[in-house]
């Protein structure tokens, strides 16, 4: 981590003060959300045992299938839940049409048991359940909150990191990643949280080959080339007819994860992902 501090692409990253900056971490935030839910899914479903439990799968799939955060300027970059369960807005919005999105990881699942001889198990998973999917998670969320909220720790942590680039905030983003990735549907993910900083790196690195004028590596057209659940070859498609409600504008997050413990920078803590 204290290498980031170094690197030349986070030295010469835009500060808050600088007129690209909303512009280069918003690519930086899209490729991270798109990078941190393929990770968490790869690394849960690597066991296949995992399917057999559909009701703790379903908020995985609808994680990775999610549509992308594209912030709000110059400071939002994230989904910000703080005010859930009181307002729904904003998870109303993170999972609007996203029917074709989860028909294409359900595939991606439904190959891949097949492929294993878990021919009854891979029927549970097709995707024509797309709909059952998302109403199972829409009824208990809390796990799909969690997950997004970690998420917006980590990338926010990181953007801190990016434009402070002090001991700090590499402390704040070590104990942000402890925190919200140390406990994962059982999982210990703290590793992401130095994969996070190399794909920031790459995208920063590509931004100022681009000269920034390319989002298309980043996420910024939802859903490119995202692999689904282990499947080597499923895309997701786009986005779907409109069977998950309305978003009514809902909100963008800065900082949703973050212990109230630690400092945050500019931007303040929310609540903590253990």
């Amino acid at each position: 981590m204290t290498n980031t501090l170094i690197d030349p692409q986070w030295l010469n990253a835009p500060t808050e003060r600088d007129p690209g900056y909303f512009q280069a971490w918003q690519r930086v935030s899209l490729a991270l959300q798109r990078w941190l839910r393929d990770q968490v899914a790869a690394a849960y479903f690597q066991d296949l045992a995992h399917f057999e439990n559909r009701p703790a799968a379903y908020p995985i799939i609808v994680y990775q299938a999610s549509r992308l955060c594209h912030g709000r300027p110059r400071t939002e970059f994230t989904y910000d839940l703080r005010d859930y369960p009181e307002c729904r807005n904003t998870l109303i919005s993170s999972w609007k049409l996203t029917g074709r999105a989860i028909q294409a990881v359900l595939r991606g699942i439904e190959l891949r048991l097949n492929d294993a001889g878990m021919t009854e198990l891979a029927h549970r998973y097709a995707p024509v359940w797309h709909q059952d999917v998302l109403v199972a998670v829409k009824k208990k969320p809390k796990a799909y909150v969690d997950l997004l909220m970690a998420e917006s720790a980590v990338i926010n942590a990181a953007i801190d990191l990016g434009t402070e680039r002090s001991m700090e905030a590499a402390h704040r983003f070590g104990k942000t990643v402890h925190l919200n990735l140390r406990r994962v549907y059982g999982m210990d993910l703290q590793a992401l949280g130095d994969g996070s900083l190399e794909e920031a790196t790459r995208v920063l690195s590509q931004s100022r080959a681009s000269g920034g004028d390319d989002l298309g590596d980043t996420g910024t057209i939802e859903y490119t080339d995202m692999r689904a659940a282990g499947s080597p070859d499923a895309r997701i498609a786009g986005e779907e007819d409109r069977d998950d409600g309305r978003s009514d504008g809902g909100g963008q997050m800065r900082d949703a994860g973050v212990v109230a413990d630690v400092d945050a920078g500019r931007r303040d803590p929310a609540g903590q992902i253990v």
